[in-house]
């Protein structure tokens, strides 16, 4: 294995396991490896230095996010302020990549065009299928299921809260493609591979998206959707697919009780 693979691999650990630490709370060991890493920037080549300052540009856009999250819950907001002020807070951590990135001179993002769904997923064991097909049945099925459950349901619904649910769905699931399959996934795949990279954000995604106490069931639920939202990104070179897959489950999970916001 070259050097230049191992500085990669070392980056994904430390940022895997930083990620571990900030949702679970654990912030003395957190700022020990944040110190770390800080430390480490300076004997990185300039790929992995990148990353390096984006990780730390990361968790950096987070520590404000939560500390932001905090003072405007001291405002009597109404709870649904409250949801979408939180979920429009992820622009931090993201602008401060993207300037950071800016900064190198390089391209923020392959994926923040146009999809192409021409394209087949590849899986291991050569197992491949229509992208197209796949999209359009797991698109089909979750509109089915959302459909369903509200006829079930059919007594309790009301327009306002699913105009909600609609609403932060789609925000939630495009600020989330935007941070996670957009900017992290294509820059930890230029500092190790493909199959990595793709772990890395799927597991980094599960625990950072559950960061505000779900059941370990949970969080292997959004590590396995962030592998399907990379897998389409990967084969689309696009987030769009994924941000629309995304935004389905996103409503999926909430109508069913799955997810929980106060509507």
């Amino acid at each position: 294995m070259e050097g230049i693979n191992r500085q990669g691999i070392l980056l994904s650990l430390l940022f895997l396991t930083m990620t571990y630490f900030f949702a679970r709370g654990y912030y003395t060991p957190f700022f020990v490896f944040l110190i770390a890493l800080l430390l480490l920037v300076a004997f990185f080549k300039e790929e992995k230095r990148l990353f390096a300052w984006m990780a730390i540009s990361f968790f950096l856009g987070n520590l404000l996010l939560v500390y932001m999250d905090n003072f405007i819950e001291s405002f009597r907001l109404s709870p649904y302020s409250l949801v979408m002020s939180s979920q429009l807070l992820l622009l931090i951590p993201i602008i401060i990549i993207s300037y950071v990135i800016k900064k190198f001179k390089l391209e923020i993002s392959p994926f923040l065009k146009k999809p192409i769904l021409s394209e087949e997923i590849q899986l291991p064991f050569n197992i491949a299928f229509s992208l197209r097909k796949f999209f359009l049945i797991l698109c089909l099925l979750s509109i089915l299921a959302i459909i369903g459950i509200l006829l079930i349901k059919k007594d309790e619904v009301q327009w306002h809260p699913l105009l909600f649910i609609l609403l932060f769905s789609i925000i939630n699931a495009l600020l989330e493609e935007v941070l996670w399959r957009g900017i992290l996934l294509y820059k930890l795949i230029t500092i190790t591979n493909q199959r990595l990279g793709l772990i890395v954000t799927s597991i980094a995604f599960g625990l950072h998206t559950t960061m505000f106490g779900f059941t370990i069931l949970i969080s292997l639920l959004y590590i396995f959707l962030g592998l399907i939202f990379g897998l389409f990104t990967l084969s689309s070179k696009s987030i769009i697919p994924a941000f629309i897959v995304h935004t389905l489950i996103t409503i999926l999970l909430i109508v069913s009780g799955w997810g929980r916001i106060p509507v």
